[in-house]
């Protein structure tokens, strides 16, 4: 089997830092079986590091005219999607400009959770549109990701994914990277990106989540999840070592669902611990999001929650997430102008 290298650099504001040295990461099998075992494993002590190999020069980051965050899960039920539209709304209460992409390619449902119903989605950007030939040719234009985004209830804007069509669930590079480029139209109008991958391991899931600038592991408290979220952090890793070898690992980890902040952080321990051990490296983590009962009512009423119960508790922790990211990426909270004052005299000649 060939090795890959992964190198891990750099520090983040807010107290946050991604740490370790490049190492060699053997591919180890992905069944859901032997991930386990290699987690329990890893708390037992079991295991070597691997070899270092030799450091390999960064090579420049990508130019963005605003940060780039994926969400993504290994595996699907965590919650990804809630907390994708509910980070879009948070960080637009900061004064933020965001726009959340739902590139959930086949089973999208940002819009569902919003209470929307939108007319265009993301296979109109893909997908050659009918002109007359006449006039265009043989190349009629495409519609563009900032041409479908719409407004969204909270205030940010969302560009929605495809539901049901089969072919963009396994779209082919050549149509993922249209919808890359198309980024950078997102990010003219933006001061945060937000990208909600599908779960899973699937090339449309694993290249959006290594071409962002930071990567969002939502995961829960349960061990399939807990594997999976491993799984998914591993697979980012080898995707960008091989893409883009030195540019760093850029990925944190969320909990979601926690009975209370100890579990997720032992959640969250459990999995820096393996990935230390056998990557090599050791993502923070960006915060912990309780269980709560007005989360699943508000997904049946179609309404986020930051809408629907504003001053519940997940509303605060996902308001103080949204402030850690917005720390993390380096972006501030735009100063709200406040009206002049008006003298008596002001008044008497307005």
């Amino acid at each position: 089997m060939s090795s890959l290298n992964v190198s891990i650099t750099g520090a983040l504001p807010g107290g946050l830092k991604f740490t370790g040295d490049n190492r060699t990461v053997q591919p180890r099998p992905d069944d859901q079986a032997s991930r386990l075992r290699s987690m329990v494993d890893a708390m037992n002590g079991v295991g070597a590091p691997a070899p270092q190999p030799p450091r390999v020069a960064a090579a420049p980051a990508p130019e963005r005219r605003c940060p780039v965050v994926s969400i993504t899960s290994g595996k699907g039920g965590v919650g990804k999607t809630s907390t994708s539209v509910n980070l879009a709304i948070a960080l637009t209460e900061l004064k933020l400009r965001a726009t959340l992409l739902d590139a959930d390619l086949g089973l999208a449902n940002a819009d569902v959770l919003c209470g929307m119903t939108p007319t265009t989605r993301l296979d109109a950007v893909v997908q050659q549109a009918k002109a007359d030939p006449l006039v265009y040719g043989h190349n009629p234009p495409r519609r563009s990701l900032a041409t479908i985004a719409i407004d969204a209830p909270g205030g940010f804007r969302l560009v929605p994914g495809s539901v049901g069509i089969s072919r963009m669930a396994n779209l082919p590079a050549q149509q993922r990277e249209i919808i890359l480029r198309g980024l950078s139209e997102l990010e003219a109008d933006s001061d945060v990106v937000l990208v909600d991958t599908g779960a899973g391991l699937s090339d449309s899931v694993t290249t959006f989540a290594a071409a962002a600038d930071l990567t969002l592991v939502v995961a829960t408290p349960e061990p399939t999840s807990i594997a999976d979220a491993y799984a998914m952090i591993k697979a980012v890793a080898h995707l960008r070592a091989a893409k883009a070898p030195g540019t760093g690992f850029r990925t944190a980890i969320v909990i979601n669902q926690a009975r209370n902040p100890t579990e997720g952080q032992a959640v969250h321990a459990r999995l820096a611990a393996t990935a230390k051990r056998f990557l090599g490296i050791e993502p923070p983590l960006l915060g912990v999001i309780p269980q709560d009962d007005v989360v699943p009512a508000s997904v049946r009423l179609r309404k986020p929650v930051l809408l629907h119960a504003p001053t519940s508790r997940v509303a605060k922790d996902l308001r103080t997430l949204s402030v850690e990211l917005a720390h993390l990426l380096g972006v501030q909270k735009k100063p709200v102008e406040q009206p002049a004052k008006r003298g008596l005299f002001g008044f008497l000649r307005k």
